[in-house]
């Protein structure tokens, strides 16, 4: 028995005493001589056989020991193919795989994993990478191009010469009363889709906003004939020269919500969150209510403006994250964001291959000889003076002339000048007033003695929305008052594009 016990008592010593595990408590310490008896043997047989026990690997097998407290393990796993013991802060550690992120690809073996790109550079070689969904995709840049986005905005191209884009031609403004019609860059031909017009104002009964095909007229109504469907202020919807029904009245500054199911050829209006086409039971969802757009001239349409008044605005939101209202469940950003592209620098300034940023905007000078005067009472006549300018940038132009002007008859006559400009072969001195009148008419009468009396005059006005490359000639055009001779001479003609 004592060579037993002995023998127990160095065995426990030797297995827990030489780990970092917990050591093992033995109750009953004998001594050599000393008369144990059967409790205290037990007792120390006993303890000694927990210890070996709790010391035993936990868990199934190949599972990853961990230290469970209390002198005990535990056991994670077994670990799946390229799974790794993760850390948590106070937590027990977990079995996990690494989550590949853009651009990588995570390969899982016995023993292994790999890590790798998801694909090769984009493009060409030396092309400006981007992310594209997940893979690379390139953007290849010649000479003094430069990288910038492009699509979901009113499109720069399809619009009338009275519409202003502005806030990177998100945002659209009417420049006169006359009709003024602008599309968006991004068309659709199938599908269900959805975008808004935000911070809308359409105030006159001819201005309204929809849908309309890349025909639409733009010298009238949105709604006029098959070409389009539109919304007014007054909430009337207008398709093929009638009203079909009512949606909501659209006040200044509101957001109208347009979606439209184009393979079933419905279309729905919002203001706000508000109802589907003023009616509780509309619902695009189900496809309940919609106006048909079924006899539209094309298969394929644009979100469309069209305004009859002076300062209409609106701004496009065809992309998800412009939205601010929600969508209809199923229906799809009529755009998805900006792609990057490569492009050259043009409008107000170019870019050289060296990279050379030169303003384009235009201006010109001139002092032209004294013209022949008139006689023509009441009707103005050109006076030939063929100044001339190309806009090259914005195509806002500030027109100018000064000079001196007299009659030649009595007290009581004199003349009125005025700026007039076109396109095409500039006019002649004393033919017909033609061109387009820009700023107010300058009078001059003889007042104190029937001889010629110079008059200074001076007259200016901006065009916001002239045509880059398109050459202008600018002229004056000249009357008499009361008989004479009206005679324009020490004339400086101005043109400076802003």
């Amino acid at each position: 028995m004592r060579h037993i016990l002995r023998t127990a008592s160095f065995s426990a010593g030797l297995l827990f005493a030489s780990t970092a595990f917990a050591q093992c408590n033995i109750p009953y310490q004998l001594t050599n001589g000393q008369v144990a008896d059967a409790t205290q043997v037990m007792g120390d047989v006993n303890a000694l056989a927990n210890c070996i026990e709790d010391a035993a690997p936990a868990g199934s097998q190949n599972a990853v020991q961990l230290n469970a407290g209390n002198g005990t393990f535990a056991g994670i796993g077994p670990l799946a193919n390229g799974q790794l013991v993760i850390g948590s802060t106070g937590n027990v550690p977990q079995p996990a795989t690494l989550t590949a992120g853009p651009g990588v690809t995570i390969t899982n073996s016995p023993g292994s994993i790999t890590l790798s790109s998801s694909g090769a550079p984009g493009g060409m070689p030396g092309a400006i990478q981007f992310n594209s969904d997940g893979t690379f995709g390139g953007v290849l840049l010649t000479d003094g191009m430069i990288v910038v986005g492009s699509g979901a905005t009113f499109s720069s191209t399809a619009k009338a010469a009275n519409v202003q884009l502005s806030n990177s031609n998100l945002t659209a403004t009417s420049a006169n009363a006359s009709y003024a019609a602008v599309l968006a860059s991004n068309s659709q031909s199938s599908g269900k889709y959805y975008f808004e017009f935000q911070n809308v104002t359409i105030t006159d009964g001819n201005s309204g906003v929809g849908v309309a095909t890349a025909t639409v007229d733009f010298n009238n109504y949105l709604g006029k004939n098959l070409q389009g469907i539109a919304v007014e202020p007054n909430g009337q919807v207008w398709f093929n020269g009638a009203q079909i029904g009512t949606a909501a009245a659209v006040p200044t500054g509101s957001t109208v919500g347009i979606a439209v199911d184009i393979t079933n050829r419905l279309i729905w209006f919002r203001t706000g969150s508000g109802n589907w086409n003023n009616s509780a039971s509309a619902n695009p969802v189900t496809g309940v209510g919609g106006f048909s757009i079924s006899t539209f001239s094309s298969t394929t349409i644009f979100p469309a403006v069209i305004w009859r008044e002076n300062q209409g605005t609106a701004k496009i939101a065809m992309t998800a994250s412009s939205w601010a209202t929600i969508p209809p469940t199923g229906f799809s950003p009529w755009a998805q964001e900006s792609t990057p592209t490569a492009v050259k620098i043009s409008g107000a300034a170019s870019l050289s291959n060296s990279g050379v940023l030169t303003s384009n905007a235009s201006a010109a000078q001139a002092a032209p000889a004294n013209p022949a005067g008139t006689t023509s009472i009441g009707a103005q006549v050109m006076q030939g003076l063929a100044g001339s300018i190309t806009p090259g940038a914005s195509g806002r132009v500030l027109f100018m002339a000064s000079g001196d002007a007299f009659n030649t008859n009595a007290v009581g006559q004199g003349f009125v000048v005025q700026l007039r400009y076109g396109t095409g072969t500039a006019p002649g001195n004393g033919t017909n007033a033609v061109g387009i009148t820009i700023g107010g008419a300058v009078k001059g009468v003889t007042a104190i003695v029937s001889s010629p009396q110079q008059i200074p005059f001076a007259l200016q006005s901006m065009v916001p929305n002239l045509t880059p490359g398109t050459p202008y000639w600018f002229d004056l055009g000249l009357s008499a008052i009361g008989g004479g001779t009206a005679t324009l001479e020490n004339i400086s003609l101005t043109a400076v594009e802003m």
